[in-house]
């Protein structure tokens, strides 16, 4: 076709040599191969190339190990982030819908779009959950700050089964706001999963008790401030966690967290390995920082502290038991002494414990490795003993209460 083209241009241009010559070029075999078969797939790949740099820097994310995470599946019409809020750049894909108009955004543009974050407990979204000296009102929402490793999935368990309280989790694809078991068929314990309960007005929900998620920042913008968040969260010793996150994430294939890399480690290697993304140190003081990556700093340690002394009713794994009844007493429940419910049913549960994961005896010299790693979360660790003492004190003083915990007790069950 080509050919034909040009043969019948020709005459029009015979005096001009050069353009002569650049037409029998352009109407050469030989040429219509090397564009169909290098510079084509080659253009090809360095748009490819484009693209996905664009879509990388949009999809990055704050999660344990700091992979990129898309996720397509999500249906979410809009989405108001010109309050502040964290500059998340999935949310940022979220609210634009489709990965693909980020492709027209330059990096520049994109991570201008949003003010950067400036956490702080009066600041949104810090400011959603309640202080923890408040009157408890029948609207709130308990927010489990869902610590891995640190008996979090046992306390999910006990919270629908001992103390009759509602909860989100997936439990089937797609999501719902169908209940099973007592249960809400609701991720919120990833970012794009807490993203859909913020557009689908979760927190309003009259049967929903309890949010669940490692994100404190991103979980506490659920909340509204006629349905604000009461944080509570389960403790364990930093260098405990750490160790059973090794033995454990290296054989979860079912985790999004898996690391097949931790199978053929020893515990000393893991703990002094200076491999970026292979351990995550100060677990802890990052999350409540909302810093994933970098150094912390004296200030990020003083946020950590001040999110736990202000706005969290600490327990502990050491003191399990313990601290389920503070947390029955804190909120008003009532279900502790109750035949079936209450401590009978947890020191049921607690026997069988869920997700339990048991492994060597950890020697002194990974300890130690350990420790030094993760030296602020200690530091953060034993300011949270002293909270601790302090909130039993409040709790001895604190007058009875009557939380409905926003239904009476003929509703909780259901299908």
């Amino acid at each position: 076709i080509i050919k034909m083209k040009m043969s019948a241009m020709h005459f029009k241009w015979k005096r001009h040599r050069w353009l002569k010559c650049l037409l029998q070029m352009l109407s050469s075999s030989t040429f219509i191969l090397v564009c169909l078969y290098i510079y084509v797939p080659l253009l090809f790949i360095l748009y490819l190339f484009a693209n996905s740099a664009v879509r990388d820097d949009a999809l990055e994310v704050f999660s344990q190990q700091g992979p990129k995470v898309a996720v397509f599946d999500v249906n979410i019409t809009s989405m108001d982030l010109n309050n502040g809020w964290i500059p998340n750049e999935d949310i940022l894909r979220i609210r634009n819908k489709d990965i693909t108009n980020l492709n027209k955004i330059g990096k520049t543009e994109l991570h201008s779009r949003q003010p950067i974050y400036s956490p702080g407990l009066e600041k949104f979204p810090l400011n959603l959950l309640q202080n923890l000296t408040t009157p408890i009102h029948p609207t709130d929402l308990i927010f489990q700050w869902h610590i891995p490793k640190a008996a979090g999935t046992n306390t999910k368990v006990i919270l629908t089964h001992c103390f009759h309280l509602a909860r989100a989790e997936q439990r089937q694809y797609p999501e719902s706001f169908e209940f099973f078991n007592n249960v809400m068929n609701l991720d919120t314990s990833s970012i794009a999963g807490i993203a859909r309960a913020i557009e689908n007005n979760l927190a309003h929900h009259d049967l929903l008790d309890v949010i669940t998620s490692s994100y404190v920042h991103e979980g506490a913008a659920i909340f509204t401030k006629k349905n604000q968040g009461r944080l509570f969260a389960i403790m364990r010793h930093p260098v405990e966690i750490s160790e059973s996150m090794f033995h454990y994430l290296g054989k979860a294939t079912w985790e999004r967290t898996y690391n097949k890399d931790l199978k053929n480690m020893t515990l000393l290697e893991y703990a002094t390995s200076k491999k970026d993304g292979l351990r995550i140190d100060n677990w802890m003081t990052r999350y409540l920082a909302r810093k994933a990556r970098g150094k912390l700093t004296g200030n990020d340690l003083e946020l950590a502290k001040d999110i736990l002394k202000y706005k969290c009713l600490i327990g502990f794994t050491d003191d399990y038991v313990e601290s389920l009844r503070r947390l029955d007493t804190y909120l008003g429940l009532n279900t502790w002494l109750k035949p079936t419910i209450g401590l009978e049913c947890i020191e049921r549960l607690v026997k069988r414990k869920a997700n339990k994961n048991e492994h060597e005896k950890l020697g002194q010299e990974e300890w130690d490795a350990l420790a030094k790693a993760n030296s602020i979360d200690i530091e953060l660790f034993e300011f949270a003993r002293t909270l601790y003492d302090d909130q039993d004190r409040m709790l001895q003083n604190r007058t009875s209460i009557s939380w409905n915990y926003r239904r009476d007790e003929r509703e909780w069950k259901r299908p």
